[in-house]
């Protein structure tokens, strides 16, 4: 059962960064509702369920371990190369993290839904420096 009243902003904000990627399918919000939306694209349909988070700043191990119940209830959806189950968290200022959930693990994902390259585990993004000067031959 969730806490406080319910994420109006949230949930729109989200559905415009969903509507980037495709279709979307709003769910009627009950008791024990997996999902809060669907986005339908060619290949690929994926199962969103949005978080309202006090912090955003934790590495991707301690972001599984605090929302453990909501990556278990995700788990119950089929997953396959056509079916993707995320988890999306959102900061009071409105900040977002993204967050594929796998069997066995969770993958952070840009905006986009593509995966993020990390440096060490739990750090954002690998910086891709570009060549200055002419390459040493």
């Amino acid at each position: 059962m969730t806490r406080g009243r319910k994420p109006i902003r949230a949930l729109k904000d989200a559905t415009l960064i969903a509507e980037k990627r495709g279709i979307v399918q709003h769910y009627l919000q009950e008791p024990g509702s997996i999902c809060d939306f669907t986005i339908m694209n060619p290949g690929i349909i994926t199962d969103v369920r949005i978080k309202c988070v006090r912090r955003l700043c934790c590495t991707v191990e301690e972001m599984g371990r605090e929302l453990s119940v909501e990556i278990a209830a995700l788990r119950f959806i089929a997953s396959s190369k056509e079916i993707s189950r995320e988890i999306w968290l959102c900061s009071p200022r409105y900040a977002w993290r993204f967050f594929r959930v796998l069997d066995q693990s969770i993958t952070e994902l840009g905006r986009d839904g593509m995966p993020l390259l990390a440096a060490a585990p739990g750090t954002g993004p690998v910086p891709v420096k570009k060549p200055t000067g002419t390459p040493a031959i």
